[in-house]
């Protein structure tokens, strides 16, 4: 019965024991099942990281490709850049190789086109004076008692000027006024020679040049007409003088650059070397005419460091005109006068002192600034042309004569309708205002306006063709006077003949 009870207690404890390893089984598999649950949600979501991590990847793996195709054709681009670049610096090179070459036959062509325009010119000048001038005209020459008397024994109170090539004295003959430039007597040339160079310089007639009336060998002088307006430089130095109107001020540099035109186109080409406001005389009318033309050949040249001595304190101040090329190889060219002219520009448009000028207004004009340059006691400036003219003035100011503008095709192209603008502006002139006609303008004989004026022995000037039809009639006496005449010479009133013009250009 024990091992009954026993037997059925083991078979108890096993189905109990049974009964709890099914139980533990149960809850181990249900943990089983509930951990692998979590395990394959935990790789679910892993693979889907994976999966999101490969879209990434691939996604990078194609912007990277686009990037390295971006790359490579950025790197052509660079080589076909590179490429383009040298091509560009070889094209730049043979430019500018090019443009040398071309700047140099330019320069050639520029020098060739002067030198034609210098020969048509002065052929032109030499027919249209062939043509007028039908017969010839003798040229005065008056005694050293006349030009004493004329000078009042040259009277100290008479004298206008010294100078570098003598002085100058104001006179009275053939009862006009004159002004008498009485050479120095050291170098003196034989009075076959001084003759010679006078009916020379007696042929060159322009006017913007003041006329050579006539000449005393004794007294190695020269008879000019007198303009009594004085030199340029005392109205630029406002010696008791009213400031010059802009619009004058511009008629004057056209007037300079007509007179070096005719000059240099001459044959031979006459180089004036000496150009400065002081050799810049002005008439009633405030027309220009340049004075002292060929006078340094009337000198020896040997004489030239007495001379510069003589000149005086002003020496330092003039030398600013002169050329520099001269100072180096002593010799003028056109291009020296070019430079001097293109200080007298300056100085018109600026009015202030010559030393830095150049400097002053380079810098005005850099600055854009030019008002703060020009001399506004003139008027108000046109800004437009006057810059325009500045940088012209400029060019001639350059120290190399090939930089250097041309007369004709730059300088007076800009000139000259400057100067018409100004004359059709404002009234400037006296003689632009007046209505009627200026008695001196008028013939005694005809009681018309002159075209073709002539000085007669009696002082009067009358048109051309009335005194030589009263002289060719017989008469010896003067139609004004009926005194008899010294002499039947005539010589032509350029200066009046131009102040004519002048007014009947103004109506």
């Amino acid at each position: 019965m024990r091992r009954k009870e026993f037997g059925e207690a083991l078979k108890r404890w096993k189905v109990e024991n049974r009964s709890l390893e099914d139980e533990a089984f149960e809850s181990l598999h249900a943990k089983e099942i509930s951990r692998r649950k979590e395990i394959e949600e935990q790789i679910s979501r892993e693979k889907e990281k994976v999966h999101e991590m490969k879209n990434q990847r691939d996604e990078i793996l194609h912007e990277l490709q686009i990037v390295q195709d971006q790359n490579s054709a950025l790197w052509n681009q660079i080589f076909e850049s590179q490429s383009t670049e040298t091509e560009l610096e070889e094209k730049i090179i043979s430019a500018v190789n090019l443009l040398k070459s071309f700047k140099e036959k330019r320069d050639t062509l520029r020098i060739e086109y002067a030198n034609a325009a210098r020969k048509v010119k002065a052929l032109k000048e030499f027919r249209e004076a062939d043509t007028k001038l039908s017969y010839r005209v003798e040229f005065p020459a008056f005694s050293f008692l006349e030009i004493n008397e004329a000078t009042n024994d040259f009277d100290p109170s008479w004298k206008i000027r010294e100078g570098r090539y003598g002085s100058v004295y104001k006179g009275q003959l053939c009862n006009m006024h004159v002004a008498i430039k009485m050479l120095p007597s050291y170098g003196s040339q034989s009075h076959l020679e001084f003759q010679r160079q006078v009916e020379i310089l007696s042929r060159v007639r322009h006017p913007n040049l003041l006329t050579l009336i006539g000449s005393c060998v004794e007294s190695r002088s020269l008879v000019y007409e007198y303009l009594n307006n004085g030199s340029l430089e005392s109205h630029l130095a406002r010696n008791d003088k009213t400031p010059i109107p802009y619009q004058i001020r511009i008629s004057i540099a056209a007037d300079v650059c007509s007179a070096l035109i005719f000059l240099h186109s001459s044959d031979p080409c006459i180089i004036h070397g000496n150009l400065k406001p002081s050799k810049v005389l002005l008439d009633a009318n405030f027309v220009a005419k340049l004075s002292d033309i060929g006078i340094p050949s009337l000198v020896q040249r040997g004489v030239d460091s007495a001379v510069t001595t003589a000149a005086g304190k002003n020496t330092n101040e003039s030398m600013a005109y002169v050329d520099p090329e001269y100072l180096v190889t002593g010799k003028f060219t056109p291009e020296s006068d070019v430079y001097s002219f293109g200080i007298i520009l300056l100085k018109l448009l600026t009015g202030r002192p010559l030393f830095g000028l150049v400097r002053d207004v380079k810098c005005a004009l850099e600055k854009d600034n030019l008002k703060a340059v020009l001399d506004f006691s003139a008027g108000e400036w046109p800004l437009y042309q006057t810059k325009q003219l500045t940088y012209l003035a400029l060019r001639c100011c350059e120290q190399t004569w090939l930089n250097r503008p041309d007369l004709v095709s730059e300088i007076w192209s800009v000139l000259k309708p400057f100067r018409t603008n100004c004359i059709n502006m404002a009234p400037f002139s006296t003689s632009k205002k007046a209505n009627h006609t200026p008695p001196h303008f008028v013939c005694p004989i005809l009681q018309e306006v002159m075209e073709d004026p002539y000085i007669a022995a009696d002082g009067y000037t009358y048109e051309g063709e009335a005194i030589k039809e009263w002289l060719n009639s017989g008469h010896n006496t003067s139609p004004m006077t009926n005194l008899e005449l010294e002499h039947t010479d005539l010589v032509p009133n350029y200066a009046l003949q131009n102040a004519i013009q002048e007014w009947q250009q103004l109506l």
